[in-house]
C-alpha cells in the first residue's frame, strides 16, 4: 500500500469549500460502496462512469480501500488533508486549466506590443546602407584525395580542396604561397571564391605583368586551399569544434608537405632562384572559423611555426554566440586565456605567438548573425600584433556588411587581397614578412590613418621620401602669409608653386596644426604633390625656426629649397557632395593631417603642381590652433534622455576640421537622431559638410556625408565585455567636422536619444535572456504550485500557479532583482570578488589565500545582464515583465499541443480507429509495467552509452512526456477515477513538469542536429562529450516514474517541504546570476531538481520516513548547537 493509498483512507471527513458537494452524499450515490464497513460490493459501476468512458476499452471499476487504524503512531502534528471535489469541481478545473488572470493577459498583451516593436527596430531602423558590388570569378575546386585515412582520422567526415580560378590559374598543382580557408557555422567550403578570384586577378594583372620587379621581392601567388566540413553546426558544439581544429592541424601538415617536390620540380625546370620551403600558411576565418583558428594553438597536434597570420572576417571572439553547450563555453575560456598570456611568452616558447598576427574584421550593425561587439580582439592581443577594425573604416569600401555579405562583398574583398598581397615573403621560410612589418602594412591598409596612434612609434614619420630641390628662380612661385589660409578652386589659375610658411611652435604661436582638404586624390601619377620643405643651407646662416619672422620666411635669402615628399601620408576620404548621398559611391578626397610640433626643421609646406594647369576640383589648406576647434560636450545620461543636446553655433571658430566629444554617448544600446543645419552660405560652396565619427575602444568608424539628417549608433561599452584602458584611448563618442571654410556660417547642431532604435540594439546583446528569464518564472511559479500542493491544497493548474506567483512573489523579487541591478551598474566592470572577499577565513599561508582568490574569484560584470551603466538599471525587471508573457505564451502553446492530440484520441478511439490501451491500462500489473519501463530505460542508457547522444534520450523523453500529459488529460476529462481531483492534479503537475522540458529544449536539439547532420555524411563516430550518462539519467528515470500514472505525494515532513523550496530558491538565484552569461548551467541545474522530483516519488514509506528522521536529527542537533 503506498503513501497516497494510506493517505487517502485517512480523509474520509474534510471541510468542504463553498459549492462542492459533501463526500458523504457522494459515497451514498455510489451503490459500489458500503458505508457500514467499507468493503467494496460486488457491483458494476455506475452508468455515469461507463458513460464517459464508453470509448475505452474496458470499464473502470471504482474501489474504496481498506484502511488500517494502525500504521501511524498518533502525532501532536495535524495532517495536511488533500480535498475530494466533485464533478462541478472538475469543470472548474478543466476551465482553470486553460485560463489567465487579468493582469497576466495584459503583461502577455504588452509583451506582444513591445517584442513586435523590438523586431520591427530591430529589422528596420538605426541599420546602415548596403552598398556592396558583386565580384564575378570562374572557380574550381580539385580535391586533395592524398589527404586521407593515412593523414588524418577525419578523412570520412571533411574533406580538403584547392580553390583554382579557371580564369588565371592553370595549374592543378600549388605553386605559390599557401593560404588555407576555414567556413564558420553551416558555411561551406566555396566561399573562398571571392577573396580567391580576386587575389588571383591583382596578382597577374595588376602586380606580375605591372610590376614583374616585385617577384624579386618575394611576390608569388597564393594558393587558397579550403576545408569543406559539410555545413556543420560548429557554433552549437563544442565537441565539433575540437575536431575541426584536429583536423585543420592535420591538413596544414598535408599542405606543407606539398611544396617541397613541387618547387624542387620549379627550380630544375627554370632560372627561378631556390626558395625555402614552407612552414606556415596564412588563415582566413570567417564566423566560427575564426575561433576554430585561434584553436588550433591550443590542440596537441599543433605544429609550432605553422600559422603566422590570421585574418577573421565576422568572428565572435570573445563570448560565444549560442552558450548552451558546455563544452564550447569551456573551449573560449581555455582560448582566450591561451592567447591572453601567449604573447608574454618568450619567442622560442612552444606556446608563443611572438610572431603571429591577428586582424578581427567586423561587419558592423548590418550582422545579424553575430554582434560585432564579440569581434574585438583588444583584450586579447597586443596593439603591436592585431587589432579590430570594422567594414565601415576601411577606406574605399566604407559600407557596413551583413554576416555572408562580408565573404563577397566586391570593396572589402579587394581590399583583403591587396593586404594579402603586401605581406608574403616567398624568400623567407614563414612566406610572410616578419610580423613588424605585416602590422605596419595592415594598419595602412585597414586603417583610415585618421586614427590616434596606440603603439609606439607608430607615427613616426622621420623617413620621408626626399623630392629633390626646388629652384624658385625657375618656377612660378606664390608665397602666403603666416597664418593665411590657402583655397584653390574649380577653373582658377594657379602658378607652379605655393610657399606656406610653418609657424614656430609653442609658445611662439597657437598655430599647432595643419589641415589639407583637396577633392581627387594622390597617386604616382598625381597632377601635384604636397612638400615639406627647408632653405638650402649651403648659401645661408643656419637658422632655427625661431629665428625668423614673417617677412623673413615671405622671401627666403636662398631661392633653393630641398623638400621632402608628405604626400603619402594623406587619407581617403569618401567625396561629399551636393549630389552624394552614401560614402561608397567611389569618389573620394584626400586630408592630411601635420602636427606642427613633428615637422622639425622644415621651413616650408609646398603645394606644387607638376604641370601649368587650370585647378580642378578645389584645395584647401590652413594652420590653426586645434584646441579652439574642439568642443567638449559635458552632459548627463538624464540631461541628454530629456533634454538632448543643442548647439547653436559650431564651431566658435571658423576653420575646415572641427571636432565634437560627447563622452556620455558609448554605449552599444542607445542610438541617437542627428541633425545639421547651416545657414547663411551663398553661392558656390567647395564641398558639402561630411562628419566621421569614432569611438578609441575599437577602430570603428563611420563617414556621414552631405549631412542633415543622421542616425549615430556605435559598438562601443558593451554587456559583459570589461573595457579596455590604453594611454590614448579616450572615452564616448567622437564627431570630426570637415566644413568648407570659405563660408563663415556655423553650424546647428541637435542630437537626441533614439529610444525606437534603441530597442532593436537589444536583440543582438541579449538574446539568451529569451531561455534564461522565462525559465527562473517557470521555476518560481512551479515553486507555487508546489508550496500550495504541500499545504493540502489541489495542484494549482499552470495558470493559476502563474498568477499566484505574480500577485505574491514576483513584486518582491523584481525589487531584489532592481537593487542587483543598481549594485552592478553602479560597481561596473572592474569588481572582482573572490571566496576569501565572501567567506574571510584565516588561510595558514598566502599561497592558499592566491590560489582561492584566483580559482574562486567572479567578476560582478559576468552576472546578471553584465551590465555597466547606471542608465540601464531597469533592463531586468523590464525582461522580467515580459518573460511572464513569453512564459504565457508557450504554455499556451503546449496547452493547445496536448489538447489538440487528446481531442484527436478521444475521436479516433470513438470511430474505432485508435486503440485507447495507453488510457486505461488497468488490465496491466505492475510486474509487466514495470518490465515494460525497465527495458526502455535499459535501452535507452545503452544507446546512450555507445551511439546516440544523450540529447536525443532527452527528446525521446519530451515527446514520451507529452504523451503522458495526453493520457492524464484524457483521463481528467473522463472522471476516470474515484477522485476526481487527484485527476486534474496530476494533469496539471504534468503541464508544468513539461514546460519545464520545453524550457531546456535549446540545450538538446542543436546538438541532436549535429548529430543527425553527421549521420547523413555517414559519419557515425560518437561524440565523447555527449555520452554521459548521468547527463540524463534523472530525465529519463523521472519520465518513466510518471509514465505510470502516479502523481507526486505530498511532502508531509516539513524537511522535504523545506528543502524543495530552498532548492528552486537556490537554482532561481543561480541561473538569475549566471544563467545569460553561462547559458548551459541552466541544464544541469534543472537535473538537480529533477533529481529531487525523484526522490519525492519514491513510495517506500519506510524508506521516506527514514530519510525524514535522519533530517529532523540533523536540524534538533543544530538548533542544540546554536
Amino acid at each position: 500500500m503506498g503513501v497516497r493509498d494510506l493517505e487517502e483512507c485517512e480523509t474520509l471527513e474534510i471541510r468542504l469549500p463553498r459549492n462542492e458537494v459533501d463526500s458523504t452524499q457522494i459515497i451514498d450515490s455510489n451503490p459500489s460502496v458500503d458505508r457500514s464497513n467499507g468493503q467494496q460490493r460486488n457491483t458494476s459501476p455506475t452508468s455515469n462512469s461507463s458513460e464517459k468512458l464508453s470509448f475505452l476499452n474496458k470499464p473502470n471499476p471504482i474501489t474504496s480501500l481498506n484502511c488500517p487504524t494502525s500504521i501511524f503512531p498518533p502525532t501532536k502534528k495535524p495532517l495536511y488533508i488533500p480535498r475530494k471535489t466533485s464533478t462541478a469541481t472538475s469543470m472548474r478545473n478543466a476551465s482553470a486549466s486553460f485560463s489567465f488572470s487579468y493582469p497576466i493577459i495584459i503583461v502577455f498583451l504588452i509583451t506582444i506590443f513591445l517584442l513586435g516593436v523590438t523586431l520591427d527596430s530591430f529589422l528596420h531602423h538605426q541599420r546602415d546602407a548596403i552598398g556592396c558590388e558583386v565580384p564575378r570569378m570562374n572557380p574550381s575546386y580539385i580535391k586533395q584525395i592524398g589527404f586521407d585515412s593515412e593523414q588524418t582520422r577525419f578523412a570520412g567526415k571533411y574533406g580538403l580542396h584547392l580553390y583554382r580560378d579557371l580564369s588565371y590559374d592553370h595549374s592543378d598543382q600549388p605553386t605559390g604561397i599557401p593560404a588555407l580557408f576555414i567556413p564558420g557555422n553551416a558555411g561551406s567550403y566555396k566561399q573562398v571564391r571571392s577573396i580567391a578570384a580576386e587575389t588571383s586577378k591583382l596578382y597577374y594583372y595588376m602586380n606580375l605583368s605591372k610590376k614583374p620587379r616585385l617577384v624579386d621581392k618575394g611576390l608569388r601567388p597564393i594558393d587558397f586551399f579550403t576545408v569543406d566540413f559539410n555545413e556543420e553546426l560548429s557554433a552549437f558544439h563544442g565537441h565539433s569544434l575540437l575536431e575541426q581544429a584536429e583536423y585543420l592541424n592535420d591538413a596544414i601538415r598535408y599542405i606543407l608537405s606539398l611544396y617541397p617536390a613541387v618547387r624542387k620540380n620549379q627550380q630544375t625546370n627554370s632560372s627561378v632562384q631556390p626558395h625555402l620551403d614552407p612552414t606556415a600558411v596564412i588563415i582566413i576565418g570567417h564566423s566560427m572559423g575564426g575561433v576554430v583558428a585561434r584553436t588550433l594553438f591550443t590542440m596537441p597536434n599543433y605544429q609550432p611555426g605553422s600559422i603566422n597570420t590570421i585574418l577573421t572576417m565576422s568572428s565572435p571572439h570573445l563570448m560565444p554566440p549560442a552558450p548552451f553547450d558546455w563544452q564550447i563555453s569551456k573551449i573560449y575560456t581555455d582560448i582566450n586565456d591561451f592567447w591572453r598570456n601567449g604573447y608574454s611568452q618568450s619567442a622560442t616558447s612552444q606556446n608563443s605567438l611572438a610572431d603571429v598576427t591577428l586582424i578581427s574584421i567586423a561587419g558592423g550593425n548590418l550582422d545579424t548573425v553575430v554582434c560585432s561587439d564579440s569581434a574585438n580582439i583588444n583584450s586579447l592581443v597586443p596593439a603591436s600584433h592585431g587589432f579590430t577594425v570594422f567594414t565601415t573604416s576601411i577606406p574605399n569600401v566604407w559600407t557596413a556588411m551583413d554576416h555572408q555579405c562580408i565573404l563577397w562583398c566586391n570593396q572589402l574583398v579587394k581590399v583583403v587581397a591587396n593586404s594579402l598581397l603586401s605581406v608574403i615573403d616567398i624568400r623567407r621560410a614563414g612566406q610572410t614578412r616578419p610580423s613588424s612589418e605585416r602590422m605596419s602594412v595592415f594598419r595602412k591598409i585597414f586603417l583610415s590613418g585618421l586614427e590616434e596612434p596606440v603603439v609606439e612609434n607608430e607615427s613616426d614619420k622621420s623617413r620621408r621620401e626626399p623630392f629633390g630641390v626646388i629652384n624658385l628662380e625657375k618656377v612660378s612661385h606664390k608665397f602666403l602669409d603666416m597664418g593665411q589660409r590657402l583655397v584653390l578652386n574649380n577653373s582658377e589659375s594657379i602658378s607652379k608653386v605655393y610657399l606656406m610658411p610653418i609657424p614656430p611652435p609653442a609658445p611662439h604661436s597657437t598655430l599647432n596644426t595643419f589641415s589639407f582638404l583637396m577633392g581627387q586624390s594622390f597617386s604616382k601619377n598625381s597632377e601635384l604633390d604636397i612638400l615639406l620643405c627647408y632653405v638650402m643651407p649651403t648659401e645661408v646662416p643656419t637658422h632655427s625656426k625661431d629665428d625668423f619672422s614673417v617677412n623673413d620666411l615671405s622671401l627666403p635669402i636662398n631661392p633653393r629649397l630641398s623638400c621632402h615628399v608628405a604626400s603619402n601620408e594623406t587619407s581617403l576620404v569618401p567625396a561629399s557632395t551636393f549630389d552624394v548621398k552614401h560614402p561608397f559611391s567611389g569618389e573620394t578626397f584626400n586630408y592630411l593631417k601635420l602636427k606642427v610640433k613633428e615637422l622639425g626643421d622644415y621651413q616650408y609646406i609646398a603645394v606644387m603642381f607638376h604641370n601649368d594647369l587650370v585647378m580642378k576640383g578645389f584645395l584647401v589648406g590652413e594652420f590653426y590652433d586645434e584646441s579652439s576647434t574642439l568642443m567638449d560636450i559635458n552632459t548627463s545620461m538624464k540631461d541628454l534622455l530629456i533634454d538632448g543636446i543643442h548647439i547653436d553655433s559650431f564651431p566658435e571658430q571658423n576653420s575646415l576640421v572641427s571636432i565634437l566629444r560627447i563622452p556620455v554617448i558609448d554605449s552599444s544600446l542607445l542610438t541617437y537622431k542627428m541633425a545639421v543645419h547651416r545657414i547663411g552660405c551663398t553661392g558656390n560652396q567647395l564641398f558639402a559638410p561630411f562628419l566621421r565619427q569614432s569611438i578609441s575602444s575599437m577602430f570603428e568608424s563611420k563617414f556621414l556625408i552631405n549631412i542633415e539628417k543622421a542616425d549615430l549608433n556605435i559598438h562601443g561599452q558593451a554587456p559583459f565585455i570589461t573595457p579596455v584602458s590604453a594611454p590614448n584611448l579616450q572615452r564616448g563618442l567622437e564627431l570630426k567636422f570637415w566644413i568648407d571654410p570659405t563660408c563663415s556660417a556655423p553650424l546647428s547642431i541637435d542630437i537626441e536619444l533614439d529610444l525606437y532604435g534603441s530597442l532593436g540594439k537589444i536583440v543582438m546583446r541579449f538574446q539568451t535572456v529569451l531561455v534564461a528569464f522565462p525559465y527562473i518564472i517557470v521555476i518560481m511559479t512551479l515553486r507555487a504550485q508546489l508550496r500550495e500542493y504541500n499545504r493540502g491544497e489541489p495542484f494549482l493548474s499552470f495558470s493559476q500557479g502563474l498568477a499566484l506567483f505574480v500577485s505574491q512573489t514576483f513584486p518582491k523579487f523584481l525589487i531584489a532583482v532592481t537593487i542587483l541591478s543598481v549594485y552592478q551598474s553602479v560597481t561596473g566592470a572592474s569588481k572582482t570578488y573572490s571566496l576569501a572577499d565572501l567567506f574571510p577565513m584565516d588561510y595558514t599561508s598566502g599561497d592558499m589565500q592566491k590560489v582561492i582568490k584566483a580559482k574562486a574569484s567572479f567578476n560582478v560584470n559576468d552576472t546578471l545582464l553584465g551590465n555597466q551603466d547606471p542608465f540601464f538599471w531597469f533592463l531586468p525587471p523590464v525582461f522580467f515583465v515580459m518573460s511572464i508573457g513569453i512564459v504565457t505564451f508557450c504554455w499556451v502553446l503546449l496547452g493547445c499541443i496536448v489538447k489538440i492530440f487528446a481531442g484527436a484520441t478521444v475521436f479516433m478511439s470513438r470511430q474505432g480507429k485508435f486503440s485507447t490501451h495507453f488510457v486505461n491500462r488497468s488490465s496491466e500489473s505492475n510486474n509487466y509495467r514495470l518490465r515494460r519501463r525497465g527495458i526502455a530505460t535499459i535501452v535507452l542508457f545503452i544507446s546512450v552509452a555507445t551511439f546516440v547522444p544523450y540529447q536525443f534520450a532527452f527528446v525521446v523523453a519530451f515527446f514520451v512526456h507529452i504523451v503522458s500529459c495526453v493520457r492524464s488529460l484524457i483521463i481528467a476529462r473522463a472522471g476516470y477515477r474515484s477522485n476526481i481531483q487527484e485527476n486534474w492534479d496530476h494533469y496539471h503537475y504534468l503541464q508544468s513538469t513539461l514546460l519545464v522540458l520545453f524550457m531546456l529544449l535549446p540545450f538538446n536539439l542543436p546538438v541532436l542536429m549535429v548529430w543527425i547532420r553527421n549521420l547523413s555524411v555517414h559519419w557515425f563516430a560518437p561524440f565523447s562529450s555527449d555520452h554521459n550518462i548521468l547527463a540524463i539519467a534523472p530525465i529519463i528515470f523521472y519520465v518513466g516514474i510518471i509514465t505510470s500514472g502516479k502523481m507526486l505525494p505530498r511532502a508531509t515532513g516539513s524537511n522535504f517541504r523545506f528543502v524543495t523550496n530552498i532548492l528552486l530558491l537556490l537554482i532561481t538565484i543561480y541561473v538569475l546570476l549566471y544563467g545569460v552569461r553561462y547559458t548551459y548551467l541552466i541544464y544541469f541545474s534543472s537535473l538537480m531538481f529533477i533529481s529531487w522530483l525523484i526522490f519525492l516519488h519514491i513510495e517506500e514509506p519506510l524508506f521516506g520516513k527514514a530519510i525524514d528522521f535522519y533530517l529532523q536529527n540533523i536540524f534538533k542537533r543544530n538548533k542544540k548547537r546554536s
